[in-house]
């Protein structure tokens, strides 16, 4: 007997429709599985057959046939185990053809007929909802996967936990509704800027490139409190829109990195990958793509630590993201685009000794030394970063104080008001300056004269590039949305200006103090 169960694989961050056709005939006993499968999906049988003799079942010994169609799409993961069970007990007669033809199955199978948890179910859930024009359509899934696929509204969810209790359940004809109470407990920041004692220039950076998603490049000696900066950042960030946590959520649930108990990602992503991470760590890829470092930051911060010490190809990988916000992974059978629009936050020293510039600690480094150690930040990387900040050691009298100056939930005030200017600006939820069109900026940004012509000319004198131009215009439209002005004026354009490097080797610049 021939049975077709609905199910749904996942194609990057996107989802596509799959069905499952099993074909049990009288011949040899034997098992085959066809329809570009991978070798997780062929070990199926294995672990099918043994939840199915767990969950009570007799399977007698036939010729069975499991195609997945299309057949011209390879495919990868565990999630085919549950409809090729449910294939196989309707090509026997233990269920009915009829009690599976509304239904959308997804789900691993533990040997104990258990239902385990697959990647990727907010983007099946999304790809259900989008296809189901009736209405009827019920989305079966495993029970830790309910939380993010309720995301999705107007759609029908059922979640067993096992294999035995979701046939009782198409025997009797009725799927109950999972359990979705709200029982996860609010996130509590733990660090806040007032931790950092001084580093006012470098706290004003910050909340900067919080409020229009600028890029930003601590530099200083060590133990000045670059990491210790950086690592706060995330405090004085805004929350995330629906649909941008929608977003989110679909990509940490695809790369198995979503936490079950709550469902959803409700907080800006900050990543931080150890100098040590691959190419295709840090922007995907691999033999099966996975999204990389870069979007798992997508609308949030990337954070690279030790800047310098990353492999320069690693670092000139980050380009294109940086520019265009997606990362496009080739193969020769499908090219896959996962989004990455982030923030990078990155920290670094002048120099191999780490002393350049220190007032109180003399550089033993040489001339060339130094040279060659910029140089692994390469100019057209330097010219995406939008905020070059110095960060000088702080005394050790001014560590005593106890005056530490503004926390985050004052910056984060701040900052989502300049947000909501930038939304009510560009009419859109998850527009920002950093993104905004330098054209669009020039003819609609509110630059004044003066102020136009004091970017003219210090574009002129720092031989800034168009790039670099337009960045410049961003960082001080973002300025002015924190100090609650319409238009651009000259303090503004003058305090942007002063986050540029001075040269190609990236030379940092000191920024402007808090006014």
């Amino acid at each position: 007997m021939l049975a077709a169960i609905r199910s749904a694989a996942v194609l990057g961050i996107d989802a596509y429709e799959v069905t499952v056709e099993v074909d049990v005939a009288l011949g040899l006993p034997n098992w085959f599985i066809v329809g570009l499968a991978a070798n997780a999906v062929k070990e199926s049988r294995e672990r099918v057959s043994a939840a199915l003799i767990n969950a009570g079942f007799s399977v007698p010994p036939r010729r069975i046939t499991t195609n997945l169609a299309p057949a011209d799409i390879r495919k990868e993961g565990t999630a085919f185990d549950l409809p090729i069970a449910l294939g196989v007990l309707v090509g026997i007669g233990v269920i009915s053809a009829e009690s599976v033809e509304r239904c959308v199955v997804v789900g691993e199978l533990g040997l104990d007929a258990s239902i385990r948890p697959v990647r990727g179910a907010l983007s099946i859930a999304r790809q259900v909802a989008a296809s189901n024009r009736g209405g009827d359509t019920i989305l079966i899934l495993p029970p830790t996967n309910v939380r993010e696929a309720s995301l999705v509204r107007h759609l029908q969810l059922a979640a067993p936990s096992s294999l035995g209790e979701l046939v009782a359940w198409l025997r009797r004809g009725r799927l109950p509704l999972p359990n979705l109470r709200a029982d996860v407990a609010p996130e509590v920041d733990e660090l806040d800027l007032a931790d950092v004692a001084g580093q006012e220039a470098a706290k004003r950076a910050l909340a900067i490139a919080a409020a229009g998603s600028h890029g930003v490049l601590l530099v200083g000696p060590p133990g000045a409190g670059k990491t210790m900066l950086a690592r706060r950042l995330p405090t004085i960030l805004p929350a995330l829109t629906d649909a941008e946590a929608l977003e989110v959520t679909a990509i940490h649930s695809v790369a198995g990195m979503l936490d079950a108990a709550a469902g959803a990602v409700t907080r800006r992503p900050f990543r931080a990958p150890h100098h040590s991470v691959s190419t295709a760590g840090l922007v995907g890829g691999g033999s099966s793509p996975r999204p990389g470092e870069v979007s798992l930051a997508h609308h949030g911060v990337l954070f690279l630590d030790e800047l310098l010490e990353f492999p320069r190809s690693v670092l000139e990988a980050l380009r294109q993201p940086m520019e265009d916000g997606t990362v496009t992974i080739a193969r020769a059978a499908a090219s896959l685009r996962f989004p990455a629009r982030f923030a990078l936050a990155a920290a670094m020293n002048p120099c191999p000794c780490g002393h350049a510039g220190d007032p109180t600690r003399p550089c033993i480094c040489a001339a060339a030394e130094v040279t060659r150690y910029r140089g692994r930040l390469s100019g057209p990387l330097a010219d995406r970063i939008d905020l070059h900040v110095h960060v000088p050691p702080v005394a050790l009298a001014r560590l005593s104080t106890r005056d530490t100056g503004v926390n985050s939930a004052a910056i984060r005030a701040c900052v989502e008001e300049a947000r909501l200017r930038q939304r009510l600006r560009y009419a859109s939820d998850s527009a920002c300056n950093a993104r905004a069109p330098g054209r669009w900026l020039e003819a609609h940004g509110g630059l004044d004269p003066s102020a136009r012509q004091l970017l003219t000319s210090a574009g002129e004198r720092l031989h800034l590039s168009a790039r670099a131009f337009h960045r410049v215009l961003r960082v001080a439209r973002t300025i002015a949305d924190l100090d609650g002005d319409e238009s651009i004026h000259t303090p503004h354009v003058a305090e942007a200006v002063g986050y540029r490097p001075r040269n190609a080797e990236a030379e940092p610049a000191r920024g402007l103090a808090l006014a």
